[in-house]
């Protein structure tokens, strides 16, 4: 099964070009305009979830929506990429919570290899059925 993908990103173009690549592919993609549209479709969503997540957003920013997610226990399997212009300094390296950051613009190929990576690592294990032994 494709991995759950939540956009968070209030740019319309930017965020319906990333639905359409992603969809393609075949993951199941939710979009959110801001933060705290993100918050209240975590509800519905299954996890574990790969969030791409803009920064800068009217209503709840990226820096806010980070703040509510982390002190949520029912989303420990999910994992968060932030992407933004305003990667300098400290936003270089992921903050607590945080897998991978991604400048903007970035490469797309970039992206779709994060998305890959968490498809892999988020697969369900196949089931092993361990057999009594047989008696003597």
């Amino acid at each position: 099964m494709a991995a759950t993908i939540l956009i968070v990103e209030d740019d319309f173009g930017f965020r319906e070009t990333l639905h359409a690549i992603l969809a393609e592919r075949g993951h199941d993609v939710e979009i959110a305009r801001n933060g705290a549209e993100a918050l209240g479709m975590l509800c519905r969503i299954e996890g574990p979830a790969l969030i791409l997540l803009d920064l800068q957003m009217p209503v709840m920013d990226g820096i806010e929506f980070l703040h509510h997610f982390r002190r949520r226990s029912d989303r420990g399997g999910d994992q968060v990429v932030i992407m933004s212009a305003l990667l300098t300094g400290d936003f270089i390296r992921p903050p607590p919570g945080v897998a991978r950051t991604l400048k903007k613009p970035f490469d797309l190929s970039d992206m779709l290899q994060i998305v890959e990576e968490f498809g892999r690592s988020s697969s369900p294990r196949p089931e092993v059925t361990v057999q009594d032994p047989p008696s003597v």
